[in-house]
């Protein structure tokens, strides 16, 4: 299976780059986001012996059990998906003494590993780039 990836130029200041000149780097650009029903809808089209129902039923309780085991501090392997993690983000302190959770912790978010076969090899492997459109200077992506 190949997929097209749309991609488009953008200008970014680079952190730590005093310069103020700006680099160019390639961004992804989604066609569409789809949301769940129609995922559903896509996956019932395929052939599934499953309705609408039983699929959206099952992904949900799925879903609901992903976010408590992932709450709960576990990471999930949702077989060649992914791995699913609570991650954090944050400032670094001089000492462990120093360092506390107020202080220091920022923000607290999902983080999804690949796997082998969703790996970035492979990944790039099974995808065409398409450039989404030209470069405008002083443009910034959305």
């Amino acid at each position: 299976m190949t997929g097209i990836i749309k991609y488009k130029k953008k200008a970014i200041k680079v952190a730590g780059d005093n310069s103020g000149k700006k680099k160019i780097i390639g961004v992804t650009v989604p066609d569409r986001t789809v949301s769940f029903d129609d995922f559903i809808t896509h996956i019932a089209n395929h052939n599934s012996p499953y309705s609408r129902g039983v699929i959206k039923g099952v992904m949900t309780d799925a879903l609901d059990c992903l976010k408590e085991l992932v709450l709960d501090g576990k990471n999930v392997r949702l077989s060649d998906l992914g791995l699913f993690s609570v991650g954090i983000t944050g400032k670094s302190a001089d000492s462990l003494e120093e360092w506390n959770v107020q202080q220091n912790v920022t923000g607290v978010h999902l983080v999804v590993r690949n796997t082998k076969s969703w790996g970035n090899t492979e990944l790039r492997k099974q995808v065409r780039l398409l450039e989404a459109g030209s470069y405008t200077p002083g443009e910034s992506a959305a």
